[in-house]
């Protein structure tokens, strides 16, 4: 089950807590080995100030990442900027989850992006959402999480407001009516 869980998208089933930091989120699994799980928040769209990033402040950058472009990415290092992004080009350490997809969080990568010549796909996140060693696994056996196939459409083109919508016509069902007690008779 490990390896099958990379490249999936993670939705929290609604639990009776009233607010609960997963609620409505969309993750992307980057990553699932013996070491944990690591994964972003695709649809959790987050305003940014250039000018917090660099000494030169670029309106039409600024645009660029503010059109659904960078996301709070997890509860987890909220400050550090995490990118996934298609793999035309390669950063340093980046990371395949496919053939297509990447993530990196490195500063040439986020360089990249500020002097504009960032990948021809991509979407920022700022923290990352991680797990323990097998962690993950018992969160899904105990019906915390559904597990639905990943599409890049979704991860880079879709609306943050409309990814839910799109990955329920992938899962066959809306997602926001799955309560964590889904399966269980």
């Amino acid at each position: 089950m490990i390896n099958e869980l990379e490249n999936s998208f993670l939705y929290f089933c609604q639990t009776d807590e009233e607010e609960n930091y997963f609620k409505n989120s969309l993750i992307y699994l980057c990553k699932n080995d013996s070491e944990g799980s690591f994964g972003i928040v695709v649809n959790k769209k987050v305003k940014i100030n250039l000018k917090d990033f660099s000494l030169k402040p670029d309106k039409e950058l600024e645009e660029i990442l503010n059109n659904d472009k960078v996301f709070l990415g997890g509860p987890v290092t909220p400050f550090s900027p995490f990118v996934i992004h298609s793999t035309e080009k390669k950063y340093d350490e980046t990371h395949e989850v496919t053939s297509n997809i990447g993530v990196s969080s490195k500063p040439d990568i986020i360089q990249s992006i500020l002097n504009k010549s960032f990948p021809e796909k991509f979407i920022v996140s700022f923290g990352y959402t991680g797990w323990g060693p097998n962690q993950l696994e018992k969160e899904i056996r105990q019906g915390s999480w559904l597990i639905i196939p990943a599409n890049e459409q979704i991860i880079f083109s879709t609306k943050s407001d409309k990814k839910i919508e799109e990955a329920s016509k992938l899962a066959g069902f809306n997602l926001n009516l799955v309560s964590s007690n889904h399966g269980k008779a």
